[in-house]
C-alpha cells in the first residue's frame, strides 16, 4: 500500500490530541501543587532563581509528555514499514520490514529530542518568570499578587488554578503583561490596542468598550479575570504548537529511520530510494513550503526551504532549521523505492 500525503496529516491529526493533553496534564499538575506562601516568600525575598525549583520544573514533571512523542515515533516508523512495499531478498524472495524502535539511531534521536524540547521549555519558563516578576516589582505589586500572576488564581466553579503564566514561554508572559498593562492605562488608544490580541476572550470586550468611553482603566478585579482567561489561551495555543510541532518531527524522522533501517539489511541501496517534499497548499501553508512542493531529493540528501534551511524531511531540525520551517508545519515526505533497479541489482 503506497503513502500519501492526505493520510499521512489524518495519522498526525490522531497522534497530535494526546501530546497537547500530557503538556497541559504537565502544567496543571505543577500549578495544582504551587505553595503560595512559600512563593510569596521566595519573591519578597528576591529569590528568583529558586521560584523555578520551587514549582517543581524538572525533566521528571514532563515525562509523560515525553512517552507520547515516543508514541509518535513509534506510529511513525511502523505506519512507514507497514506501507512499504516487500523488499527483495538477495537470496529469492522478499520480507517485510519491521520498525525496530531500540535501534541505537532511533534511541539516539529520541533521547536528543525529548532532552532539547524539555530543556527548552524549562528555559523559557526561567526567563518568564523573570520577566513576571521584574514587572510586578516596577508596578509596586506586592509579592502574593506577583506569585499568583504565575501559578494562577482557583477558579470557584472547578477549584483548580487558571491563569498563571507557568506553561507559557517568556514572550507569551509578555504578551499577558503587556495585555495587563493596556488594561490598567486608561487609555484609550491603549485599550483599543487590547481588543486586537487574537486569542482575548471576546466575552470581555464589553468592560473593555465601557473603559475606552470612560477614558477610565478597568478595574484590577476585571483585569485578572480577563488576563488570567488571555493566559489560559495562550497556554492551551502553545499545547497544540508543541503538538503539532513534535508530532510532526517523530512521525517523519521515525518513516525516515525506517528506510535506514531497510538499507541497512543490505537489500535497499539508498541510490534507489528517493523522496519528493509535499505540502498541503492550502491557505495556512508557509510560502516557502508551498515552493518546495514537488522538490525531489535522495536518500541523505536534504530539501532546501527559501529559507535557505536544509531539511531531512518536514520537521527535521538536525541541519539547523528554525520555528519559520518547524513550528507548525504539516507537510510530509513521499518515499519511492525504485524496485526494477533494485532487482536488477539484487540479480547482478
Amino acid at each position: 500500500m503506497a503513502t500519501s500525503r492526505e493520510d499521512i496529516i489524518r495519522q498526525l491529526d490522531a497522534l497530535e490530541p494526546a501530546i497537547r493533553d500530557r503538556f497541559l496534564e504537565a502544567i496543571a499538575t505543577l500549578v495544582a501543587a504551587a505553595e503560595v506562601g512559600r512563593l510569596e516568600r521566595l519573591i519578597r525575598d528576591g529569590r528568583v532563581p529558586d521560584v523555578l525549583a520551587e514549582l517543581g520544573l524538572s525533566a521528571a514533571a514532563f515525562s509523560r509528555l515525553v512517552e507520547a512523542i515516543r508514541a509518535a515515533f513509534v506510529a511513525g516508523g511502523e505506519y512507514e514499514a507497514r506501507n512499504m512495499p516487500r523488499i527483495p531478498r538477495r537470496t529469492g524472495g522478499s520480507f517485510r520490514l519491521l520498525f525496530n524502535v531500540q535501534n541505537p539511531r532511533a534511541e539516539a534521536w529520541l533521547r536528543e529530542q525529548s532532552s532539547r524540547l524539555v530543556t527548552a521549555i524549562i528555559d523559557d519558563q526561567r526567563e518568564a518568570i523573570r520577566q513576571v516578576v521584574a514587572e510586578g516589582t516596577r508596578l509596586g505589586r506586592n509579592p502574593r499578587q506577583t506569585a499568583l500572576d504565575i501559578v494562577g488564581r482557583i477558579d470557584r466553579q472547578t477549584g483548580r488554578r487558571t491563569g498563571g503564566i507557568v506553561g507559557l514561554t517568556s514572550q507569551q508572559a509578555r504578551y499577558v503583561t503587556n495585555a495587563r498593562a493596556q488594561l490598567l492605562s486608561g487609555d484609550p488608544d491603549q485599550l483599543r490596542e487590547y481588543l486586537t490580541r487574537r486569542l482575548r476572550d471576546r466575552r470581555f470586550d464589553g468592560i473593555v468598550r465601557r473603559a475606552i468611553a470612560a477614558e477610565a482603566p478597568v478595574s484590577l478585579k476585571d483585569v485578572e479575570r480577563i488576563t488570567g482567561r488571555y493566559a489560559d489561551r495562550l497556554l492551551r495555543f502553545r499545547g497544540e504548537t508543541i503538538a503539532r510541532t513534535e508530532a510532526l518531527a517523530a512521525f517523519n524522522v521515525a518513516r525516515d529511520e525506517a528506510y535506514l533501517q531497510a538499507i541497512d539489511t543490505g537489500s535497499v541501496a539508498p541510490q534507489n530510494v528517493t523522496k519528493t517534499w509535499g505540502s498541503v497548499g492550502d491557505a495556512r501553508t508557509r510560502d516557502a513550503h508551498a515552493a518546495m512542493h514537488g522538490q525531489k531529493r535522495a536518500m541523505g540528501e536534504p530539501f532546501r526551504s527559501p529559507t535557505g534551511a536544509l531539511l531531512k524531511h518536514p520537521g527535521d531540525a538536525s541541519l539547523g532549521a528554525g520555528a519559520a520551517d518547524l513550528a507548525n508545519c504539516r507537510c510530509a515526505a513521499l518515499y519511492r523505492v525504485d524496485f526494477l533497479a533494485q532487482g536488477l541489482a539484487n540479480a547482478a
